[in-house]
């Protein structure tokens, strides 16, 4: 009998830190809104299901948020505006409200609810909203962010969800304890789950940065066709502090040690590859993309051996470290594509139906085959039916089924098979294989510049300044990709722009120094 294919699931979950260096509250909500829809509800789905097993990747950063709303009771901008009466908000405070109370899917949360489209078409017609409509908003937005698990088993909730409009401040006070109350459980469910060796949790880089710009800008000389910033950025120091320092929140969260990592974006290049094997991580996810450029020859292109599909479907291993490559179809397929099918049942077969052609595809070229699916593990559901619920439970049930899968954690995959090397790795992202999103472009070729004006200025200052591991953590912070992601990205809001500029600003105060023209170019 054939070995079943054994397909791999890694969901990977980040938030950037929102907090702005001048205030003791997150400036932005995301990372409590997710905990009570979609980091909760993904483990809770899990457990429903005996056989199966998937992996979870957190971001550093994201367990240092979720640790502080936890445990030390944290709170950002959005809870405090929501819990604020209306009739004593100010106009600010109301224009904020009704300006990101609306940061839902359109089709999925606000179409569908009467009340909900009726207040949108208020902001869109920009006429005045009551006290009610304020405290209807409120409300309505923040129920978006439970699972539908919770709905479903919460009959308090589902009478207010019942009410439709004409909200009170119990409902609203109702829904505050429900998520204190599911942020709770977070860390429990997922160490439970992991004792039981249902899910495996891996953790990237902590401020979430692109390692190998880190390591060095000048990788740039790899895609002449990026404009490399006017002072090149090295920091490898800085590589091994991000790694080091996830590993010590995910120790000190969940009591072990990570076997893997997703890389922040699949960023890679071959001087990364040493700094995690050091700090002690046996495995990585890359992109496709990444294994096609590595095998690329003088003979051999990357267009003819990117149609070589089947080549992804094995493990590999480059200088020690063990490396799992997506398959970046499926994975799009599910992140972007079936979010709009009518019928997520219909979605789910579909990707059985993929996964079964890929077995019988392979049947006499591995013996043992697999599929593997990174990507973001939290973003995607908000634009399926039922926050997709539907479509993954029907996944889960076909795998738990039928005989030809089984489904594998990453660490157990490699402790019983040996993985094919790999001569070269070849650098680049899960984006167009290349740092193209992150560097290149003038705002953040800025980025990079202004970081290496403060590693000059923290070197020469480190021995003077008093709080200088102050500004050094701040300095972490802007290595993060996401200030860089949004410089090429829409982003309306502003947001990102603002916490970058406040740490930014704050370390030039602090080192006494004034601030980069260029900053005014952001």
């Amino acid at each position: 009998m054939d070995s079943p294919t054994k397909i791999v699931f890694i969901w990977h979950m980040h938030q950037p830190y929102y907090k702005l260096p001048s205030q003791e509250y997150y400036y932005l909500g995301w990372t409590r809104l997710h905990a009570a829809k979609d980091y909760y509800g993904m483990a809770k789905i899990v457990e429903k299901f005996d056989k199966l097993k998937v992996t979870f990747n957190f971001s550093g950063v994201l367990i240092k948020q979720l640790y502080d709303y936890i445990y030390n009771n944290a709170t950002d901008l959005y809870a405090l505006l929501t819990s604020k009466n209306p009739r004593f908000l100010t106009k600010k405070e109301k224009e904020f409200i009704i300006d990101r109370f609306f940061s839902v899917n359109f089709e999925r949360f606000i179409r569908p609810h009467r009340r909900y489209f009726q207040l949108y078409q208020k902001k869109v017609k920009k006429e005045k909203f009551s006290s009610q409509d304020i405290l209807d908003l409120q409300v309505l937005f923040n129920l978006c962010w439970f699972h539908p698990y919770t709905f479903k088993e919460d009959k308090n909730l589902q009478e207010i969800v019942k009410k439709e409009k004409g909200y009170s401040f119990s409902d609203k006070k109702y829904i505050f304890q429900k998520q204190r109350e599911i942020m709770q459980k977070i860390f429990p469910l997922y160490k439970k789950l992991l004792e039981d060796e249902r899910i495996e949790i891996s953790v990237s880089a902590f401020y979430h940065p692109i390692l190998p710009l880190i390591y060095d800008t000048d990788i740039l000389k790899e895609f002449p066709y990026l404009k490399r910033p006017r002072l090149r950025f090295s920091s490898p120091q800085d590589v091994s502090w991000h790694l080091k320092k996830a590993k010590e929140i995910f120790e000190k969260v969940f009591e072990k040690n990570p076997y893997g990592s997703w890389p922040p974006e699949g960023s890679i290049s071959k001087d990364i590859v040493s700094f995690f094997i050091k700090e002690g991580f046996s495995w990585i996810g890359l992109d496709e993309g990444i294994l096609f450029k590595s095998l690329m020859t003088d003979y051999i292109s990357y267009d003819l051996i990117k149609n070589q599909r089947h080549l992804i479907y094995q493990p590999y291993e480059y200088e020690g470290l063990n490396i799992l490559f997506r398959d970046r179809n499926l994975s799009d397929a599910i992140s972007f594509v079936y979010q709009a099918w009518q019928e997520p049942l219909f979605a789910a077969q579909d990707l059985i139906e993929h996964f079964r052609r890929i077995h019988y595809y392979l049947k006499d070229t591995f013996k043992e085959k697999i599929i593997t699916i990174i990507m973001d593990g939290e973003n995607a559901w908000e634009y399926y039916k039922n926050n997709g619920v539907d479509f993954l439970e029907k996944v889960y049930t076909h795998l738990e089924k039928e005989e030809i899968f089984s489904t594998e954690l990453p660490h157990q995959i490699f402790k019983n098979l040996k993985p094919k090397k790999l001569p070269k790795l070849a650098s680049g992202s899960w984006i167009n294989n290349d740092f193209g999103v992150w560097i290149g472009s003038e705002k953040n070729n800025i980025c990079w510049e202004i970081l290496k004006k403060v590693k000059d200025l923290i070197e020469k200052r480190k021995k003077k300044i008093e709080n200088i591991e102050k500004v050094k953590e701040y300095f972490y912070i802007l290595e993060g990709s996401d200030w860089n992601w949004w410089n090429t990205f829409d982003e309306p809001t502003g947001s990102f722009r603002k916490i970058y500029l406040s740490y930014a600003k704050k370390i030039f105060q602090i080192l006494k120094e004034k601030l980069p023209k260029s900053l005014k170019k952001l």
